[in-house]
């Protein structure tokens, strides 16, 4: 049996993690599974937040080999978070394969880096502080706590897991799944021994995400930051970036986060069979890079009136998410952001106009306000101050 045929036969839906069922989980909920269902584990709290809530790490396995992955440091991107929790469910399972990575490697988690974020589902700290921008200035205590805990641990490898937005997709315009990047250390975007690794690592998990989503794997841009965590630590050890993309009728991204599963299992193997080292650099090099050029709603063939002037265009529209604290569901604002001819481009949902009449108020970049009615008037779709109706 092939790494990747192993690594898929491992049956996910017995280590899903039950009480992470969405993304808008809240911090009471992580406390809870570290406290009732993982309370056997070595849970070390690294620090509080800048509201005072713990950051934890846990450690497991007793192989000389250390990783260090870390999720959430931007509050509003849990789908690794959830996928860490259901690793740890199969570490403590019987399966050949968890034994051997804990014989073979020390896997350290940090599940929330930014817990105060999390409870609010917004990118920032409390501070407002974007953690990924503080690692020079480190004006955040979760900055600090994280810097402090890799000069500590001192890993081998090390993860980086975030989510991205829904508008990245490949350049046949598909929606990307997972994006990887092995960041580079410098602003010459040097490919040093660190970064070498690093790409053979992802070169191998390109292989298997190729047969669970084929062509919906990219490249994150390969620029250098030196403010960001990942650039940082590639100096010290070969860092990979994992960041959760978006699946057509995965609004939960549930198949997301098993994509998490099954792609770090992936990597753990890998790194503990030294198998990444035959792996050649293409692999990574021939993943294409994403870019920015998706929308999620297109309203094609509009007729529009403006005075006595009548002419067709296409509606570009897209959302962002906020949360409603009083039940935790994420609500949808629209936002007209292109008018014009947008046959290049695609979009989640497509709306044909072509035999109904739209008023807008035409206030791009700002929040829609749309009516389509067909010939009796009646309205079809409509949408209010971004809300759709």
């Amino acid at each position: 049996m092939q790494l990747h045929d192993k690594i898929l036969t491992t049956s996910y839906s017995n280590y899903r993690h039950k009480k992470l069922v969405d993304r808008t989980f809240n911090f009471n909920t992580i406390n809870d599974i570290i406290k009732n269902d993982f309370p056997h584990l070595e849970w070390e709290s690294l620090g509080q937040s800048f509201e005072g809530r713990s950051i934890r790490m846990v450690k497991i396995g007793s192989g000389k080999t250390t990783l260090m992955l870390w999720s959430q440091m931007h509050g509003d991107e849990p789908t690794a978070t959830a996928a860490i929790f259901d690793l740890l469910n199969f570490f403590e399972s019987d399966e050949s394969m968890a034994k051997h990575l804990l014989n073979k490697l020390n896997i350290v988690f940090i599940p929330v880096v930014n817990p105060d974020g999390l409870e609010v589902f917004t990118r920032r700290n409390a501070q407002k502080i974007d953690i990924n921008r503080d690692l020079i200035s480190l004006q955040s205590p979760e900055a600090r706590i994280l810097k402090n805990a890799f000069e500590n641990i001192k890993p081998d490898f090390a993860f980086n897991l975030h989510d991205q937005s829904s508008l990245h997709c490949t350049p046949a315009q598909i929606p990307v799944g997972i994006s990887l990047l092995a960041p580079a250390s410098d602003n010459k975007l040097s490919v040093t021994w660190n970064r070498e690794q690093a790409m053979k690592i992802i070169g191998g998990m390109n292989h298997l995400l190729q047969k669970l989503i084929p062509n919906q794997v990219a490249r994150f841009k390969d620029d250098y930051e030196s403010r960001a965590f990942g650039d940082h630590f590639q100096k010290y050890c070969p860092t990979i970036l994992v960041e959760s993309g978006f699946l057509a009728h995965d609004f939960e991204k549930q198949e997301i986060r098993k994509l998490n599963f099954h792609v770090l299992l992936e990597a753990f193997y890998s790194i503990s069979r030294n198998s990444y080292q035959e792996i050649d650099l293409m692999n990574y090099l021939m993943i294409p890079f994403q870019s920015q050029n998706l929308l999620h709603l297109k309203i094609c063939n509009c007729t529009i009136s403006v005075g006595e002037k009548i002419f067709q265009v296409d509606l570009g529209l897209n959302y962002t998410e906020s949360l409603r604290k009083e039940n935790r569901v994420l609500e949808k604002s629209f936002e007209l952001v292109e008018i014009g001819d947008l046959s290049t481009l695609e979009a989640y949902e497509n709306i044909d106009a072509s035999n109904l009449s739209v008023r807008t108020s035409f206030s791009l970049n700002n929040l829609a306000d749309i009516v389509i009615m067909n010939k009796e008037e009646e309205i079809i779709h409509q949408w209010k101050s971004g809300i759709r109706v």
